[in-house]
């Protein structure tokens, strides 16, 4: 009882009495400027690495000329910078065994990472399928609230691996490329 009256008491002497309610202001370029910053990769974690270097390699199809093959590194099973008329995008070809979370700890991933809050399954009832070579895939599309910055993710379950095709970056650049990436989807061969 004592440590109650004395928490109410500390509570009461600690509040400023004010008429005025208090106003604090945010700048919203600040916060847009640093939701779209992009983020500096973290190091692949070793365990992981090893588990996927045993799954396999993609057969890929010619990209379009506008994409450029990069490294594809210790995660990526491979990797395309893509630049049109300026606005740039990523595409990175990723897997994993087993279902890495799930569709919404994956699609709640990628709304993070675009400066989103966490979204529901009632959210992405509706996601679309498409070709990935001869696999089907869901694909599910994501934009950030100032419409700037864009994902278009596949995920194809195949043999227990999870395998995510995703292409990010300024929205401009992802609605010039959707169809090429669709074409470049469908003649990709999964191990």
């Amino acid at each position: 009882m004592r440590f109650a009256l004395l928490v109410a008491a500390l509570l009461l002497t600690a509040c400023e009495k004010s008429e005025q309610p208090r106003v604090y202001s945010v700048s919203k370029s600040n916060t847009t400027a640093a939701v779209a910053a992009p983020t500096t990769p973290m190091p692949a974690n070793p365990t992981l690495v090893a588990q996927t270097s045993g799954i396999g390699q993609p057969i890929f199809p010619k990209p379009p000329a506008n994409w450029t093959a990069q490294d594809p590194g210790a995660m990526r099973k491979g990797s395309w910078k893509i630049n049109v008329n300026g606005a740039t995008a990523d595409l990175a070809v990723t897997a994993f065994p087993g279902d890495v979370g799930g569709r919404m700890a994956n699609i709640n991933r990628w709304r993070s990472q675009l400066g989103l809050p966490p979204g529901n399954a009632e959210m992405y009832d509706a996601i679309a399928l498409v070709n990935v070579g001869e696999n089907r895939g869901e694909l599910i599309r994501i934009q950030s609230s100032d419409g700037a910055r864009s994902t278009l993710a596949v995920t194809v379950q195949k043999n227990g691996v999870s395998w995510f095709l995703k292409l990010s970056g300024e929205t401009q650049a992802i609605d010039a490329t959707a169809q090429d990436f669709k074409t470049f989807l469908a003649s990709t061969q999964l191990p």
